[in-house]
């Protein structure tokens, strides 16, 4: 994926030749997201070779900086809950769920420019990697868990994602929610 007019280059995290010092220089801007810092070094390649979601590291195309990394895994949301009785009903839509999305904060400060650099990230690199996955299976969503801080669902927002009602996400979190994003907030968008 690498095109020398782009500002980011984007890599499979085996193709990467990610170093220790990289990751050990990794930083993010909120404390509640370190374990975004600690999947980069603990558990993206073993989750990567199990096959359980895909981690691609954002490099500045100039400088070979560590800018960032995203991961991707399929995915599915749930809609038209209905209770019968002591059981629970509900229609899927097939999804891919954006896992964990860090920039790294020394990158932002030794490149002041680059701030919001995420969004770019989002719209350039990711969802093209969703759009190309979605014309060979079907997929109609994208979500996320953001962290259950105002900013970031606000910059998630100006990503288009959206959150369900209060009633509805609490539904949701009692079927669907991984043990690795709890006390996060479920957010969604339509391809």
């Amino acid at each position: 994926m690498e095109n020398r007019n782009e500002l980011y280059k984007i890599i499979p995290i085996f193709n990467s030749n990610l170093k220790d010092d990289e990751i050990n220089n990794f930083s993010v801007r909120y404390a509640q997201a370190k374990n975004l810092v600690r999947y980069l070094y603990g558990k993206a390649d073993a989750e990567e070779e199990n096959n359980l979601m895909r981690t691609y590291i954002v490099r500045d195309n100039l400088s070979d900086e560590l800018v960032g990394y995203f991961s991707l895994k399929a995915g599915m949301i749930s809609i038209n809950e209905q209770k019968n009785g002591d059981y629970d009903f509900f229609d899927t839509r097939p999804a891919v769920e954006l896992a964990n999305f860090a920039i790294n904060n020394n990158y932002i400060k030794n490149n002041p420019e680059s701030k919001g650099c995420g969004i770019i990230i989002f719209s350039k690199y990711i969802i093209p990697i969703i759009m190309q996955a979605a014309k060979k299976i079907g997929i109609k969503y994208v979500f996320i868990y953001s962290l259950p801080m105002q900013s970031l669902i606000n910059r998630y927002k100006k990503y288009r994602f959206k959150r369900l009602s209060s009633k509805q996400e609490k539904e949701l979190h009692k079927r669907l929610k991984p043990k690795y994003d709890r006390g996060c907030i479920f957010m969604y968008q339509e391809l």
